[in-house]
């Protein structure tokens, strides 16, 4: 078997700043209190075939940090290729343009519902994700639970697998030919976290008020934003970050957030996610990596 190495980091970190493990759940159900059908205009559909392979690092405060791999073959019905993994995993989502704004936990598949579209899923065999020189991570198939008919199929998935400490790059494989594996290396970028007002981590609290707007101070390589996910909420909040790491939170759409999610815990996550096309092969797959620091505080009108 031929081994094609790349010689530069997929992604670096001297670059522009890595499993399913999302509330299917609650995307289902937000997808479910639409019952309108939703016909189809008279133009042609565009189909396409693309692979998909997606990493994340999950850094929570008070557990040990942790590393998923997600990875599939799709074949999709009138989606850009780059929508397709938000449809498949709720928890991506671009990062906003700018200010904060509340969004629909399951938006992508729903988007994708109302314009007639689907994603066929298939499981995308021989990946491997080389966490230590001692431990790969090798996903294994299972059924996709299907969200309102539109996603559905079989993935490969492995993880979290808990870490002793975080390396400063994980190596992905993946078959391109009936003989070749190209390997790339990810390089593990400065750690995202959010702070409070006083500069202090959120870790360290139980609970922040929301009486008036929120100033949190998010750092992180750039492209950096931050997430408040209650549990099990069908919306969150998507704020982007200033140039000194400040976020102002509004609190019209923290109390909209909490209308919606009642009493649930709330993670507060600094995420940075870069996506790239691999480069070797007519069927390389597109690569996501993505590190989501997280701390759960509870909101106190």
């Amino acid at each position: 078997m031929k081994v094609l190495s790349s010689h530069r980091p997929l992604f670096d970190r001297q670059a522009s700043p890595g499993l399913l493990a999302v509330a299917l759940t609650s995307a289902a159900l937000a997808l479910g209190c639409d019952t309108a059908s939703h016909g189809r205009d008279a133009s042609p559909s565009a189909n396409q075939h693309l692979s998909q392979i997606s990493v994340r690092l999950d850094l929570p405060s008070g557990s040990a940090p942790s590393v998923s791999v997600l990875a599939f073959r799709a074949e999709t019905t009138d989606m850009p290729a780059s929508d397709v993994l938000g449809a498949v995993d709720p928890l991506v989502t671009p990062a906003p343009e700018s200010s904060c704004e509340l969004r629909d936990v399951a938006g992508s598949a729903r988007a994708l519902r109302a314009q007639g579209g689907a994603v066929s899923l298939q499981e995308l065999g021989g990946v491997s994700l080389e966490v230590t020189s001692q431990e790969t991570l090798r996903p294994f198939p299972r059924v996709y639970p299907p969200l309102a008919e539109v996603v559905g199929g079989v993935i490969a998935e492995a993880g979290p697998y808990d870490l002793d400490q975080v390396p400063e790059e994980f190596t992905v494989s993946v078959p391109v030919g009936l003989d070749e594996i190209a390997s790339y290396r990810l390089a593990v970028p400065s750690a995202p976290s959010v702070a409070d007002s006083n500069d202090q981590p959120l870790e360290a609290r139980t609970s922040v008020s929301i009486r008036g707007d929120l100033l949190l101070r998010v750092s992180g390589p750039p492209r950096t934003f931050l997430e408040i996910r209650p549990f099990g909420a069908p919306s969150a909040i998507a704020c982007a970050v200033t140039s000194g790491g400040w976020v102002v939170v509004p609190h019209d759409l923290l109390a909209k957030l909490v209308a919606s999610a009642g009493r649930a815990p709330v993670s507060f996550e600094a995420v940075w996610r870069e996506s790239r096309q691999a480069p070797a092969g007519s069927e390389a797959p597109r690569v996501s990596f993505e590190a989501r620091s997280s701390a759960v505080l509870e909101l106190k009108p």
